[in-house]
């Protein structure tokens, strides 16, 4: 497949998963957000083909997430990980931005990282959240918990600039496009729940690296139906990737 060809079908793909249809159909209630999305990302690498997946992630009055999991690095970059999150979350209705509401997240996921020339990568990542989240009525938190599955899809450009590189640091420029959807019973109103579109910039220097930029989530209400909220976030995501394993003697 030729450059442009990959250049094609990746754009192609960011016009589609975008709700446009969304934006652009009957009447809807659009509320818009600001808020800053704080993330960090620890990668351990413990052993060739094994390494520990973790991340925290936190926005003021929406939610907080701790996340792990173990990854199997296959061959031809595709990474298998399975895991489990904790979140904190708002309670619908209430009016406040207190993190009350609880889920907890099996999930698992498949990534494949490919390059498109020597400067530039593409990442495809398919995950699976089974989500257990107390359930709410008037307001009001419960201690049992509702169950739904959500099903997200990923495609990541990384564009490199070596031209700028230093002896410490190396550029780059990372476009994104997730689409979430929800499944089951207890889904009513948004099976379509959110879309992620990012752009950010990076800076590398050899295990750690530091992105900041601007996302757009365009998320629809899971108890009302035809409301959705811009949520424009402005990012600070720092990346870490720490290898333990035993040296061998030569």
């Amino acid at each position: 497949m030729t450059l442009n060809r990959k250049y094609f079908w990746f754009i192609l793909l960011l016009w589609l998963f975008y709700p446009w249809h969304f934006t652009h159909a009957q009447q809807k209630e659009v509320t818009n957000e600001f808020a800053v999305w704080k993330g960090f990302f620890l990668n351990t690498r413990i052993a060739a083909r094994n390494s520990i997946f973790t991340d925290l992630h936190h926005i003021s009055g929406s939610f907080a997430v701790a996340r792990a999991g173990l990854t199997q690095h296959l061959p031809h970059g595709v990474d298998v990980t399975a895991g489990y999150a904790r979140l904190w979350l708002t309670v619908p209705g209430s009016g406040s931005d207190a993190l009350d509401r609880n889920e907890h997240r099996p999930w698992m996921q498949v990534a494949v990282l490919g390059k498109i020339g020597s400067n530039i990568n593409l990442g495809t990542r398919i995950r699976y959240d089974l989500r257990f989240r107390q359930r709410v009525e008037a307001a009001e938190l419960l201690p049992k918990y509702d169950l739904t599955h959500r099903v997200r899809l990923q495609e990541t450009l990384r564009l490199n600039f070596p031209g700028f590189k230093t002896e410490w640091m190396l550029p780059y420029l990372v476009l994104s496009n997730e689409i979430l959807l929800n499944f089951g019973e207890n889904v009513s109103y948004n099976t379509f729940d959110q879309n992620r579109l990012s752009l950010m910039l990076g800076l590398e220097h050899n295990f750690l690296r530091l992105q900041t930029g601007y996302m757009h989530r365009f998320v629809q209400s899971a108890s009302v139906p035809n409301r959705y909220t811009n949520n424009h976030n402005l990012t600070v995501w720092l990346f870490y990737t720490l290898d333990i394993r035993k040296k061998t003697k030569e």
